[in-house]
């Protein structure tokens, strides 16, 4: 998957699990928590690439984020494509 349609998954997980994405010109782009609301400020002036890496890094963070359907490239984005294996394997047999 491209890095535009990656972030594009990225941002329906988001709609799905309550965070609102918020475009920013300054700043960091990341995850934040204002009166118990998610946020998720993405600066715009970011490359596509950074934006993707900003994405991966707080998602990664999120407690609840297995309680959703992820699609399976976005979970090996994230690193979690073994989650359900504890051996250790990840050679997939």
């Amino acid at each position: 998957m491209d890095i535009p349609r990656s972030i594009s998954a990225f941002k329906d997980l988001a709609q799905r699990m309550g965070i609102v994405i918020r475009y920013t010109a300054e700043g960091p782009s990341g995850l934040c928590t204002i009166k118990g609301e998610r946020f998720f400020f993405l600066n715009r002036t970011q490359t596509p690439d950074d934006q993707l890496h900003a994405l991966i890094r707080d998602f990664r963070t999120i407690d609840d984020i297995d309680s959703y359907f992820i699609l399976p490239v976005i979970r090996g984005l994230m690193g979690r494509d073994n989650d359900n294996d504890t051996t250790g394997n990840t050679s997939g047999g």
